[in-house]
């Protein structure tokens, strides 16, 4: 049986690029394409989205706008941000407010963008397996909480 594969979220108002990150993945991740902000988010409601990439520059909201909001929604889904301007006050705002894993520059070599991809997806298994030891823990918490007043209880 084989892994599932994670699911890779591109969002770019060029469809080369979403085009070409699809061609350049595929084999690996489920590719999903969004070409602005709104599909993007149907796209996170309707799907299991691991990680998420978008560019900074696009109409009517920008890339750590986008970021931040599905930060709200979606803590664990790991947040990539990629541009082809060097903009210093974007990178500064990208890591402030979209809590982001990894900034990209256009544009990127096939294998640099791979490598970022395979990170952000080890990050995700990282912070789901987190997530689910806090949840074992917390239930071995509870059960010993309930010992402890049953004991209390049973003192004389």
């Amino acid at each position: 049986m084989t892994a599932a594969k994670h699911t890779l979220l591109v969002v770019d108002d060029e469809p080369d690029v979403c085009d070409s990150v699809e061609a350049l993945l595929r084999r690996r991740y489920k590719v999903l394409k969004a070409k602005n902000a709104e599909e993007g988010l149907k796209h996170m409601e309707a799907n299991d989205v691991h990680i998420i990439m978008t560019d900074q520059r696009m109409p009517k909201i920008t890339g750590v706008e986008l970021l931040s909001r599905i930060r709200g929604g979606y803590p664990q889904a790991i947040r990539m941000l990629f541009t082809g301007y060097a903009d210093l006050e974007s990178i500064i705002a990208a890591i402030n407010q979209g809590h982001i894993f990894r900034f990209l520059k256009k544009p990127w070599q096939p294998q640099d963008l791979e490598e970022a991809v395979d990170e952000a997806a080890a990050e995700f298994d990282r912070l789901v397996w987190q997530a689910d030891k806090i949840r074992e823990l917390e239930s071995e918490l509870g059960k010993l909480r309930t010992r402890v007043a049953a004991l209390e209880q049973a003192k004389p």
